[in-house]
């Protein structure tokens, strides 16, 4: 998927479901204050021993950090800031503390230890910002809730050697936090990295990619190991390991609308997790299984998917991947408490279309032999490009007006933000109370 595309894509989610399924912040609204209610950064005049006025703006990002105060945001003027930028403060739910550029501004934050660093802090909002080439994560948040991460460009994060790698966008022991928006690529470990402790967080409309350590198959697009969380609307491409990933302490997660494809590894990868939910994703052309549920996942539901040959080629940048995954896998103990059903699955060669327990080479043996996938189809899905990462239906698609509305987590409107409709040439085979939602990400 270009470039160019995720940026009028990542426009419309935000637009389509700020008030839906988000908690969307309006950067820059401030209330009435004795103070000024804004920091200014850069710019002809400035001194980090001056007021941090539009007169006379503070020099460095990370002084105007110091002193923020809740209520107040830091404007910072287009330039390139090569700094380390410690949020010394909170706001409140009613007085956040923001960090954004100047309208129009292009900031690079860029050269230090890590961009951006919050720890212990409530109700901060850092956006739009270009972080690159950190010795560590690119934004690092701990022991923190309430913290937007939004509309940054996050890059080339840590170094791809043993004790250098670096996520991109990193938050540990976080809570009731966002991060949507992003643009993570070419870092040395995970894009966004949801690490242990960190729970109720949506990560949502974002694009991560290209993501490597290099050295060894591990690094994913999108990283969680902490619980109840909801990662949906995103787009993970090209990564090194799996598009999305759900480890060990990821119980009770949400993956929904999202786009997995060339990944090194899984589509989206479930180890160990207990209590998850994957509805409505399009997963296509990943190393290994599409949709992967193993170790000792269980209590899963898997539904509205479309998985389209995926475990079909023999290598991901000169790494073997197990062509007998299948293009959704269910391993280990999971079959006994999983419910797959309503997906649409296809490979254009000969492969593992489902495991399910044991491997089945076609929905119809997969459904006679275990007794799922009841309405599951198996059928050319109609990518309009996917050879370009376009996976949106074209007309005449089997997926278009077929999926469960009723099934638990099946959202109102698609990943751009598309309302479910009604297409009038194909007949409602769909069931629940919409008999016309699409399966996948896109509604045609």
């Amino acid at each position: 998927m270009s470039r160019v595309h995720w940026l009028s894509r990542r426009s419309a989610v935000t637009g389509g479901l700020c008030g839906i399924t988000f908690v969307c912040t309006a950067l820059g609204a401030s209330p009435a204050f004795a103070v000024d209610p804004y920091l200014y950064v850069g710019g002809p005049g400035c001194s980090d021993a001056g007021p941090g006025t539009q007169a006379q703006p503070f020099c460095t990002i990370k002084k105007a950090a110091t002193v923020v105060a809740a209520g107040q945001t830091v404007v910072v003027a287009d330039g390139t800031y090569p700094e380390s930028v410690t949020v010394a403060g909170s706001g409140t739910a009613d007085n956040p503390i923001t960090l954004r550029p100047a309208t129009g501004a292009t900031v690079t934050v860029t050269g230090g230890t890590n961009g951006f660093v919050v720890s212990g802090k409530s109700y901060v909002t850092i956006s739009g910002f270009n972080i690159t080439d950190t010795t560590s994560y690119g934004i690092s948040v701990k022991k923190s809730n309430h913290i937007v991460i939004s509309g940054n460009t996050v890059s080339d994060a840590g170094t791809p050697v043993s004790g250098g790698l670096a996520a991109g966008i990193y938050l540990k022991d976080t809570s009731a936090s966002t991060v949507s928006d992003n643009f993570t690529h070419h870092n040395s470990d995970h894009g966004i990295y949801l690490a242990s402790g960190t729970n109720t967080t949506t990560v949502s409309g974002n694009e991560s990619s290209w993501n490597a350590n290099r050295y060894r198959r591990n690094a994913n697009g999108i990283n969680v190991i902490g619980p109840n969380n909801t990662v949906i609307g995103n787009v993970a491409h090209d990564n090194e390991d799996s598009g999305l990933q759900f480890y060990t302490g990821a119980d009770n997660s949400f993956a929904t609308l999202n786009v997995s494809y060339n990944n090194g590894d899984h589509g989206i990868d479930n180890l160990n997790v207990t209590g998850g939910r994957l509805i409505g994703n399009t997963i296509y052309h990943n190393c290994t299984s599409g949709i992967n549920v193993e170790g000792t996942s269980g209590n899963y539901v898997v539904a509205n998917n479309i998985a389209v040959d995926n475990a079909v080629y023999p290598a991901y940048n000169g790494i073997s991947c197990n062509r007998r995954a299948g293009n959704i896998g269910i391993f280990d103990s999971a079959p006994a408490t999983t419910v797959v059903d309503s997906n649409l699955v296809y490979l254009s060669k000969p492969g593992a279309m489902y495991v399910f327990g044991s491997s089945f080479t076609s929905l119809a043996a997969m459904r006679s032999a275990t007794g799922q996938e009841q309405h599951g189809l198996q059928a050319e899905p109609l990518f309009r490009n996917p050879s370009g990462g376009d996976l949106r239906l074209a007309a005449g698609s089997p997926a278009i007006d077929s999926a469960d509305s009723g099934v638990s987590g099946e959202q109102p409107v698609d990943i751009v933000g598309t309302p479910r409709r009604d297409d009038p040439a194909v007949p409602n085979t769909g069931i629940g109370p919409r008999p016309y939602d699409d399966r996948g990400a896109y509604e045609h």
